[in-house]
C-alpha cells in the first residue's frame, strides 16, 4: 500500500506535466522589448529562442531567464550576433 501511494505521488507531481514542447521566440534588444515579448508569449518551461544576442549579453541573459539544470545552447549567427536556446526558468527574469 505505501509503495502504491509513493507511485501516485510520483506519477502526479507537477514536474511531470511540464510543457517543454512549445517554442517561444524572442528579438533582443538593447531597450528591452524582448521582456515585454518574454512575457507576453512565454510560460515557464517553454524552450526560449533569443535572436541577435551581443556577445558581451550571452552570460547576462543566460543568468536571467534559463535553467541551469537543463541543456542551454548558444550559437554564432553572424559577427558579434547569437542566437540562445534554452528551458525558460520563468516568464519574470531573475533580479
Amino acid at each position: 500500500m505505501k509503495i502504491l501511494l509513493l507511485l501516485s505521488g510520483l506519477l502526479f507531481s507537477g514536474g511531470l506535466f511540464a510543457d517543454m514542447d512549445k517554442r517561444c521566440v524572442a528579438l533582443y534588444t538593447n531597450g528591452g522589448e524582448h521582456i515585454s515579448t518574454i512575457i507576453a508569449e512565454c510560460e515557464r518551461n517553454n524552450i526560449l529562442v533569443l535572436h541577435k544576442i551581443p556577445k558581451w549579453s550571452i552570460p547576462h541573459q543566460i543568468s536571467y531567464w534559463c535553467r541551469h539544470d537543463r541543456e542551454i545552447n548558444y550559437l554564432e549567427i553572424e559577427q558579434d550576433e547569437y542566437l540562445l536556446t534554452c528551458v525558460l526558468y520563468s516568464i519574470r527574469r531573475r533580479s
